[in-house]
C-alpha cells in the first residue's frame, strides 16, 4: 500500500455527506460568539501561507458559501482571504490544554512560536528550492467547528516531505491525531444548524477530482505564527517586503533601516529589498547607498547586494508588503497581493522621492525613510502588543 493510499483510508470520513440538524461543538463558544463574530482566542501554530492559486480557488469558494448560506446565520463572520493558508501543525492554544495565568499562557505561547521559528529556519536551510504539491479533496464538517477543505498530496513524494517537516514540530508539542492537511473556509456560528441546507450548498461547491487545481507550498512560505482570535493572525519572525521600481536604494534603505530598528526594539521583524522590474535584476547595490547607512549608524546588510526581481513564488515568503513606487504597487496588484497585506504599510511609505531621478539626495532620501519606516515600526510594534495581550 502506498502512502497515499494509507492516506486516503485513514480520511475516509471525509466522504461523509453533511445531513440532519446538528449541534456545533461546545467548545466553539470559546473561538466564536452568539453573533458570529470572533472572540479572544490566543495561540500558536506553524502553517504554509498560500500561493496566488490557493488564494483565488479559497476566495471563491467562501463566495459561494457565504452568498449561498446569506441570512441563514450559520456562519460565523468571513475569514480575510489574507490569513487563508494551509495548517500544518498546532502548537498551543486554550484547546490544546495550557493553563496558567493570562501572563503565564502568554509567556508559553510566545516561548513555543520562537522555538517554532528556529525549526522553520532549518527547515528553510534544508530544503529551500522544493516544493510540495496539494490538490484539494473535500469540504468536510470539521468537528462540528467549521468547514474546512481537505488537501491531498499530489504523489508520495510531496506526502513523505510535508510528514518530514511536521515531525519536526513534535519537539514543542507532539499531537494525538495525525497529520490532517487543511484549509478552514468558515466557522460556525455556535447553535443549532440546518445540516441539509449546509450539506447541499457544500455538495455544490465540492472541487472535481478530474480538473482540480494544484496548490504549491514551498519551504520558504513555511512560518510560525501567534494568533488573538481565528482571523487575526502575526507571523513570526515577520518578513516585510519592501519594493520599488529598481530595488537598488529606496528599497534597501528602508530593509536595512527596519532591520536596525527591530534590532533596538528587540521584535523579530526582517526587512527585504525587492525590484518591481526584471531589468534592474543583479545590478549591483550602489555603493554611496551602504555609505549613506554607515554614516548613520544603521549596519549594512550586504546579504542581498544586488536587485532582486520580486518574483510570484517568494510572494508567500513575506507577511507584509510595502510599496514605495507606482510600479512596485502594480507589481504587488498583479500578483495578487491581498490588500490588507499590502496597504496599511505602503501609505506610510507613497511619496519617497527616488534619488536616480529626483532631485532628492541620497541623504534627504535617508531622512524620509528613516520616520517613515519609524512609524511603520510603531503600527508593527503595537500588533505585537496586542498578541500578547498587553
Amino acid at each position: 500500500m502506498s502512502i497515499l493510499e494509507d492516506y486516503d483510508r485513514q480520511t475516509a470520513w471525509k466522504y461523509e455527506s453533511i445531513r440532519g440538524t446538528f449541534h456545533t461543538a461546545e467548545s466553539l463558544v470559546s473561538k466564536v460568539g452568539p453573533d458570529g463574530c470572533f472572540v479572544p482566542f490566543h495561540g500558536s501554530t506553524v502553517v504554509f501561507r498560500a500561493d496566488k492559486t490557493c488564494l483565488r480557488v479559497i476566495g471563491m469558494m467562501q463566495d459561494l458559501l457565504y452568498q449561498d448560506l446569506r441570512g441563514s446565520g450559520m456562519l460565523a463572520e468571513r475569514l480575510p482571504v489574507s490569513t487563508v493558508h494551509m495548517t500544518l501543525h498546532d502548537l498551543l492554544s486554550p484547546e490544546a490544554g495550557i493553563s496558567g495565568t493570562a501572563e503565564e499562557r502568554s509567556g508559553r505561547i510566545l516561548e513555543s512560536v520562537l522555538r517554532a521559528g528556529e525549526i522553520v529556519d532549518s527547515v528553510v536551510r534544508d530544503l529551500a528550492g522544493q516544493r510540495i504539491h496539494m490538490v484539494p479533496d473535500r469540504i468536510v464538517n470539521m468537528v462540528s467547528k467549521s468547514l474546512v477543505l481537505l488537501l491531498r498530496p499530489q504523489t508520495d513524494e510531496d506526502f513523505e516531505t510535508l510528514t518530514e517537516i511536521y515531525r519536526r514540530f513534535d519537539c514543542i508539542r507532539p499531537l494525538p491525531y495525525p497529520l490532517t492537511p487543511h484549509i478552514t473556509l468558515a466557522y460556525y456560528t455556535p447553535g443549532t444548524l440546518d445540516g441539509d441546507r449546509l450539506g447541499r450548498t457544500v455538495d455544490r461547491i465540492q472541487a472535481d477530482p478530474e480538473n482540480a487545481p494544484v496548490f504549491c507550498f514551498y519551504p520558504e512560505s513555511l512560518t510560525a505564527q501567534v494568533f488573538s482570535d481565528m482571523r487575526t493572525y502575526l507571523d513570526v519572525p515577520l518578513r516585510l517586503c519592501f519594493c520599488c521600481d529598481g530595488g537598488l536604494m529606496r528599497s534597501v534603505m528602508a530593509a536595512n533601516i527596519l532591520n536596525s530598528l527591530a534590532a533596538k526594539r528587540g521584535l523579530d521583524v526582517r526587512g527585504e529589498a525587492r525590484s518591481a522590474h526584471p531589468s534592474s535584476q543583479g545590478w549591483p547595490v550602489p555603493d554611496e547607498v551602504w555609505k549613506t547607512l554607515e554614516d548613520h549608524g544603521v549596519p549594512p546588510d550586504r546579504t542581498y547586494a544586488s536587485a532582486r526581481y520580486l518574483e510570484e513564488k517568494e510572494v508567500p515568503r513575506f507577511s507584509l508588503f510595502a510599496a514605495i513606487s507606482e510600479g512596485a504597487a502594480d507589481r504587488f496588484y498583479s500578483l495578487c497581493v491581498p490588500d490588507d497585506k499590502a496597504l496599511p504599510i505602503s501609505r506610510i511609505f507613497q511619496g519617497v522621492r527616488d534619488p536616480e531621478y529626483t532631485r532628492a539626495t541620497l541623504e534627504e532620501t535617508f531622512e524620509d525613510l528613516y520616520s517613515r519606516t519609524e512609524k511603520a515600526m510603531d503600527l508593527i510594534e503595537n500588533d505585537f502588543a496586542k498578541m500578547k495581550g498587553r
